[in-house]
């Protein structure tokens, strides 16, 4: 569970942070920068895997060309290093990559990454990008008190989720030795013993990504967190395809795979199809679903009951209904944890029906208020959205709301545009003072007609 980010120097992102619950909704104009905050989560992300050139490469689906498009830059002037933080609740239980189990010594933990771009290399044709630092500090019972400020049962939910038997030295630190050498180093959960040291200066990947052994599970366990970050962005044609008997039953980012998790979901549990389609059934008329076996070609095919009896197959259904049948799947799965993002949920929803999805995706998220288990998954879910209805519906708690400020940027502290998030008055963030408070007129463009409107409905009312 992700708690908290922090930015700086990425993309335009300056000064940057947010505290985030369960469930969380980022709203606010077009261009403003929304998608700069799902990129940060995805950059880590993809840094507890991949090399430190692919990660900068891979943010957006779309690719990028340069990896440093991800510093932030005036069109003159590109920073030349940039910062992020986390603070992050993870599982305790890890596998490691050779199938050995391990227990993390912490479970509440703040991980900050430095990345640097070196110009001299970039001259000789170079990328030029390395690792600048890296640290993996415990957060203790006590703070997690001061830090955990979304509404919680202490007894059932954070006192169950917050383990600490951490004391002294961080899980990873960086020093920069004499001869001015940048050296991370790995110490182990036990406190005892000497670190391991790694210069970090020519390393392709972070110190999380490169570690894979039960030999150090704290660590292993940030890396399993940020590894389970998903980011949803369903496309149609994947979740109208059938799948292989014997294909992963996992939900795709893409949608994909839908008949295959339902089914490997039917098999443990055969009245799975009746819960799925009762949740189906709060925005299209229907009574039942299905998993179309085909033994001969060995293809699975899921398929929804209409008003008329008749089973329709998934490429016949509306780009709405899927996307809303892809979360109702997720929801059934209790191998789905971690953090959830998906950027505008609202698409091919009626607005009439937009209440449907927002109950769904709270139900996704965990419950703060009770112990977390099977009946209760470890989930966040993060959406963005220009919807005016879906902003409508948000409890004030819930609501994130992105504006762009003006502040000293790093080019000799000229002016520059950044975003800031804020929160309504007498939300829990606005509360503990951990983003800037608004009132319900600074977002008057989602709360009323857009002017100019052509259509209106004029109601007299005595």
């Amino acid at each position: 569970m992700l708690t908290r980010l922090e930015a700086h120097g990425f993309k335009n992102l300056l000064d940057f942070s947010v505290s985030f619950g369960p469930f969380n909704c980022v709203a606010g104009l077009n261009g403003v920068g929304k998608s700069n905050i799902f990129d940060a989560i995805k950059f880590l992300s993809l840094l507890s895997d991949r090399s430190i050139i692919e990660a900068a490469l891979c943010v957006r689906d779309s690719e990028s060309n340069d990896p440093l498009d991800i510093f932030w830059t005036n069109g003159t002037f590109r920073a030349d290093r940039l910062k992020l933080a986390v603070e992050m609740i993870v599982q305790p239980n890890i596998v490691d990559d050779f199938g050995r189990k391990a227990v993390a010594t912490s479970t509440f933990l703040r991980y900050e990454v430095e990345i640097a771009r070196d110009p001299a290399e970039e001259a000789v044709g170079s990328l030029g990008l390395y690792l600048a630092r890296e640290e993996l500090t415990h957060i203790n019972k006590g703070e997690a008190a001061e830090k955990l400020h979304f509404p919680l049962n202490a007894k059932k939910f954070r006192d169950t989720v917050v383990i600490n038997r951490r004391k002294g030295a961080d899980f990873i630190s960086t020093k920069i030795e004499d001869d001015g050498v940048i050296e991370v180093n790995l110490h182990q959960d036990g406190n005892g013993g000497q670190p391991q040291k790694i210069p970090a200066r020519f390393i392709p990947k972070t110190v999380v990504a490169n570690t894979n052994s039960a030999v150090w599970p704290t660590i292993l366990a940030a890396r399993r967190e940020m590894q389970s970050w998903r980011f949803l962005s369903l496309e149609p044609s994947a979740m109208r395809r059938s799948n292989k008997i014997h294909e992963d039953g996992n939900v795709g980012s893409d949608g994909g795979k839908l008949a295959a998790a339902l089914y490997k979901l039917y098999k443990r549990d055969e009245n799975v199809y009746s819960r799925v389609a009762s949740r189906l059934s709060a925005i299209i008329p229907t009574s039942d679903i299905r998993v179309d076996v085909d033994s001969v070609r060995q293809l699975l095919t899921l398929e929804v009951k209409e008003r008329s009896g008749a089973f329709l197959p998934a490429r016949a259904l509306s780009d709405g209904t899927l996307r809303f049948l892809a979360l109702c799947i997720m929801a059934e799965d209790p191998d789905f944890k971690g953090l959830l993002c998906f950027e505008e949920p609202e698409n091919g929803i009626h607005p009439a029906k937009m209440s449907a999805m927002l109950n769904l995706l709270k139900e996704l998220a965990v419950d703060p208020c009770e112990e977390t288990g099977d009946d209760n998954p470890m989930r966040q879910i993060l959406i963005a959205t220009h919807s005016p209805v879906l902003v409508k519906l948000e409890e004030p708690d819930d609501l994130i709301y992105t504006d762009v400020v003006k502040v000293r940027g790093p080019d000799g502290g000229k002016i520059a545009s950044t975003i800031r998030c804020k929160s309504l008055e007498g939300s829990w963030r606005s509360t503990f003072g951990s983003s800037d408070c608004i009132e319900k007129g600074s977002i008057i463009a989602y709360l009323s007609l857009p002017p100019n409107s052509q259509i209106s409905l004029d109601l007299d009312v005595e």
